[in-house]
């Protein structure tokens, strides 16, 4: 009787076996291939951007102090930072005055992460 009603399951079996494993097979490698194209997808790009600050002249101060202290590495030269300096405050020479206030070009970087 056992026979008659399971006879076919030794013989069915395999084959759902086979067939299961080649489902989740299928599956993973379905995903995996969705998450490391997710990961391609993600691109991280650094950003920066340029802002003003201003600063009171100290006693003792020079342009050159004054760069030393407050230039970003965005400007490859000392004397082109103290150029911008001298074109934002309108200044036609070196001469600076504790108490004055003078703006300050600074650049602010940051990495952003964008998926595609």
């Amino acid at each position: 009787m056992f026979r008659r009603m399971y006879g076919g399951l030794s013989e069915k079996l395999p084959r759902q076996a086979i067939v299961a494993a080649a489902l989740v097979f299928a599956v993973v490698i379905i995903a995996g291939g969705s998450i490391s194209g997710f990961a391609r997808g993600r691109k991280e790009e650094d950003v920066s951007y340029k802002y003003y600050t201003s600063i009171r002249v100290e006693k003792g101060d020079t342009l050159w102090s004054i760069a030393l202290d407050h230039m970003t590495p965005e400007y490859k030269h000392i004397e082109e930072y103290i150029r911008e300096v001298r074109s934002l405050n309108h200044l036609y020479g070196d001469d600076i005055h504790a108490g004055a206030y003078l703006t300050l070009p600074k650049y602010r970087s940051y990495t952003t992460v964008q998926n595609w």
